[in-house]
């Protein structure tokens, strides 16, 4: 892609006269908001523009004088070559080093990226104008750092809108069909994408768009009759035949694909399960008068799932097979045309402790198994991972597998002809984070690992690359912190930038051919971000339950931190299997500050039985989500306050919201003898009456005695110490019967907690009001005093309905 000239002037024209003035004032205020705290930090991101042939590449930088001084906008321009870096005071002087004039008028972007990516750490905030001039809608939708897609509503024809994001952040366009026009990542100034008649969808949604219109041809040329004389009949090209007797009362069939070659029909035959509903009372509806019932089908764990068979009509011979007799009793299945006439299905069976990958062979009428895993506990296929089980490859009868097969999770490569395993392709006692990139050409893979480096905290994201048969592993980013990587428009360089929660970002140029650095680019400045009071947090690992094992996590202090006194500790906790959950950014916001104001300590801990560790310590979990890693947390606290004597652990208060909420309730009930209180928010307490996908996959199936061996609710009576409950009432994520039988089980154990019922409210750690009765009563159950209230503390009023989608930020 050449440089754009237009396009670097307009960059450069943007206004900048507000933000010196935003840090003065800012720099003075104890009391800094999320959004003053990423300015009081400088250089924390940069947007590399990289010239045409990748020998140069410009990006801003900021420069601070003194803690209340001016703060200039300068221009760098690094030559890659030579490793050179000038920094320019001026957008004039920019202009001449590049040898441009600027244009008369901002340009505007009618082209896309075609390559989806997820949104990088929160830069300068800016906006991107959408304008449609197609005939249709089109759809808006925000991609975050885990590639989560989030929708923001559509834009009609010929109507515009201006959307506010942050440098760095990506955004994702479809058509009213789901094709994706394109991809549209947020830059440190307001930039304008046009839409127009002549954009067309992305190569990458065209195969999924042929397999569609397949379909709808064999619909046209196939109509399935009901049941005569016992037996299903198809009418294809008013040429009667009978297929096999599959079909009953109780199913019904549909056309899932047609071969390339149009010789093949693949044919689904579904039985549908009608789960029972879940049911909430909607107390003070806006539009007034009476309570609403509202309910909504909800499959429990142990429930009957819908399940699916699968056969082949073909064509010519107008005959039916069924090439995999066991039924889909998990999910509906998914094909993959490998050719013109052979498909790949992946089957979980239902309790995840079985994946198998099967190819089915149209032609010949045969199949094949290439994967068949089984684990005594669980093979890892939903709610994550975050690496794709396969992942298939376009020029070659190949595929890359990712498995925790021999205790890690680690790539192999399968050959499909064989049905084997060729080689595997990463080794050792560390786990492969997810697929980058997969280079067919030249057999390298691009990916993201943690636990590699000794000494380092293991859950650290690095980049890497490797061959396909496992060999010349490069390292591609070395700094000890969490990595992000921003490559140039040829892929030979690319700008590294990583942190930690306890240090600043740094960002370093290298290259793509050996991981080498050409220079550093910059290190932010905290200058100002630590003259307001800001306190990083201090990352501690200690050994877990097996003495073995290191645990980690991290510390924060109190505001006004005094080492000769004694604080009560929180912990923050979510420990839910399918990831690992403390931060291991910098953030620029200082950590729990409602808390650690009030003269709180709070930590966060990752216990055993949470993901991206070794299989062994993620098996934890398996039929035993009580456990919730607290004999690690314990150890970890207890390791902390051996050296740190202000951690005051006869004082010890906990809280969590969804599965934390659950974690939570279950410190006071298994660990009473350690936490003294607890504040537990639309927690599942009860595994049985929460979505049979979670919970299935680690507490297995079918349902039996360990399900109430890890429920709040039948161990109510083991409460020890100032129980919090919190829930929504029209929480359609966790159903609040989970919350309210808890209450139930405690008042018949004659029991004391204190219980808050958010009319309104959905799946949610209760907002502003929430928190507050959270911290009164943490304050007079870990600190003795009944907390103080002044009118500017009340707010107006409290927000309703907070499962909302989050705000790009």
């Amino acid at each position: 892609m050449t440089f754009n000239l237009f396009r670097l002037a307009f960059l450069l024209l943007a206004s900048i006269t507000t933000w010196s003035s935003a840090h003065q004032a800012l720099a003075q205020d104890a009391r800094v908001s999320a959004r003053g705290a990423q300015r009081l930090v400088l250089n924390a991101s940069i947007d590399p523009h990289w010239l045409s042939d990748d020998r140069k590449l410009w990006y801003r930088r900021h420069e601070a004088f003194g803690l209340t001084g001016d703060v200039v906008e300068e221009y760098v321009i690094v030559d890659t070559m030579l490793g050179t870096r000038q920094v320019l005071s001026s957008r004039e002087s920019l202009h001449r080093a590049l040898g441009i004039q600027p244009p008369d008028q901002a340009r505007q972007i009618t082209r896309f990226d075609a390559s989806p990516r997820r949104s990088l750490d929160t830069g300068e905030e800016t906006s991107i104008r959408f304008i449609n001039e197609t005939d249709m809608p089109i759809e808006l939708l925000w991609v975050d750092a885990a590639a989560r897609e989030y929708a923001y509503g559509s834009i009609q024809p010929n109507e515009s809108r201006d959307q506010q994001t942050f440098a760095g952040h990506f955004w994702m366009v479809k058509n009213n069909a789901g094709q994706t026009l394109g991809f549209l990542r947020a830059e440190s100034e307001p930039i304008v994408a046009v839409f127009s008649k002549d954009t067309q969808p992305l190569e990458r949604d065209l195969p999924r768009q042929r397999s569609r219109q397949r379909g709808r041809r064999a619909q046209e040329e196939t109509v399935l009759l009901s049941s005569k004389n016992g037996k299903s009949i198809l009418s294809l090209s008013d040429s009667e035949f009978t297929l096999e007797d599959l079909a009953s009362t109780d199913g019904s069939y549909e056309i899932l694909d047609r071969s390339a070659d149009g010789k093949s029909i693949v044919v689904l035959f579904t039985r549908e399960a009608k789960p029972d509903n879940v049911y909430r009372i909607e107390s003070s509806p806006s539009s007034g008068g009476r309570a609403k019932l509202l309910s909504n089908p909800y499959v429990l764990p142990g429930d009957a799932m819908t399940s699916y068979e699968l056969s082949v009509l073909d064509v010519e011979t107008k005959l039916q097979w069924v090439p995999l007799r066991e039924k889909f009793d998990f999910g509906r299945p998914r094909i993959r045309w490998t050719d013109e006439h052979r498909f790949t299905v992946e089957k979980v069976d239902r309790g995840h402790q079985r994946f198998r990958l099967i190819e089915v062979d149209a032609k010949s009428r045969t199949t094949k198994t290439i994967i068949d895993e089984k684990s005594k506990t669980f093979v890892w296929t939903m709610h994550g991972p975050s690496v794709a089980i396969t992942n298939h490859l376009q020029s070659s009868r190949e595929m890359i597998y990712a498995s925790e097969r021999d205790g890690w999770r680690h790539l192999y490569l399968v050959d499909l002809d064989s049905g084997s395993m060729k080689n595997q392709i990463t080794k050792g006692d560390w786990v492969v984070r997810s697929i980058e990139r997969i280079d067919e050409e030249n057999r390298q893979l691009w990916f993201t690992a943690s636990g590699m480096n000794a000494g380092e905290d293991p859950y650290h994201v690095h980049h890497y690359r490797i061959n396909f048969d496992g060999t010349d592993l490069v390292t591609l980013t070395h700094g000890n912190g969490n990595h992000a990587l921003q490559f140039s428009e040829s892929g030979e360089f690319y700008v590294d930038s990583y942190s930690r929660v306890d240090a600043a970002p740094i960002h370093e140029l290298r290259r793509s051919s050996d991981g080498s650095l050409v220079r550093e680019l910059e290190v932010a400045d905290t200058t100002r971000l630590s003259a307001s009071g800001w306190r990083a947090p201090e990352v501690f690992s200690a050994k877990g339950r097996d003495g073995e094992t290191d645990i980690w996590g991290f510390i924060s202090l109190p505001s006004n931190f005094d080492p000769a006194k004694r604080y009560p500790v929180i912990e923050y906790i979510y420990a839910g299997p399918h990831d690992s959950h403390v931060p291991k950014s910098f953030q620029p916001t200082s950590w729990y500050k409602s808390l650690t104001d009030l003269g709180f300590i709070v930590v966060r801990i990752d216990g055993m039985g949470t993901a991206n560790r070794s299989k062994a310590f993620h098996d934890i979990c398996w039929q035993n989500l009580r456990d919730a890693g607290f004999p690690d947390r314990i150890a970890w606290m207890r390791a902390a306050a051996a050296t740190r004597p202000y951690m005051d652990l006869d004082r010890v208060g906990i809280y969590g919201t969804s599965a934390g909420g659950q974690n939570a309730a279950g410190a006071l009930i298994f660990h009473g003898d350690f936490y003294k209180a607890a504040a537990a928010f639309c927690g599942c307490h009860d595994n049985r009456m929460d979505k049979a996908s979670w919970n299935e996959q680690w507490m297995g199936f079918p349902v039996g005695p360990h399900y109430s061996a890890s429920s709040n609710i039948d161990n109510a009576g083991k409460l020890q110490g100032h129980l919090f409950l919190m829930v929504g009432e029209l929480d359609t994520n966790v159903p609040p019967e989970s919350t309210l039988r808890l209450a139930d089980a405690l008042i018949r154990a004659d029991k004391d907690f204190e219980m808050l019922v958010m009319p309104g409210v959905g799946h949610s750690d209760g907002g502003a009001y929430g928190q507050r009765r959270m911290r009164d009563f943490f304050q007079r159950h870990l600190q003795g005093i009944e907390p103080q209230r002044s009118l500017q503390d009340i707010p107006e009023k409290t927000p309703k309905r907070m499962d909302t989608v989050p705000a790009p930020n």
